[in-house]
């Protein structure tokens, strides 16, 4: 099955203008809660495994941080891959959502994957 592309939208009003509340607790996955911005509505609440930013290469720096890279030269290769796969799936997903947005909720699109 190929994968699809899908905005998050509110289940009160089906807007996609979202707030994200960050809950950030020692030893824990940083929690992410979900507000409609237009109607104030929850939306979701997920957690956070790796989060990657704007900036790629410090991104990436800081997953390296948990993992020994054996030269210089291998760091910079793989994280010039990084970014490139970072907004290869980006542009991707966005494509996606333009040509045919998911119109699944979320739960059943997790209950459905194959990983």
């Amino acid at each position: 099955m190929r994968g699809t592309s899908r905005l998050e939208h509110c289940p009160n009003c089906d807007g996609v203008e979202l707030k994200n509340y960050m809950r950030i607790m020692p030893g824990e996955d940083v929690e992410v809660f979900v507000e409609c911005a237009a109607c104030g509505s929850f939306v979701a609440r997920y957690t956070l495994k790796m989060y990657t930013s704007e900036k790629p290469y410090e991104s990436y720096l800081r997953l390296m941080l948990q993992r020994p890279m054996v030269t210089g030269s291998q760091t910079q290769q793989a994280q010039s891959e990084f970014a490139e796969t970072l907004m290869a799936h980006y542009k991707a997903v966005k494509q996606g959502v333009e040509e045919q947005e998911d119109g699944r909720a979320i739960e059943e699109i997790l209950a459905n994957r194959r990983d």
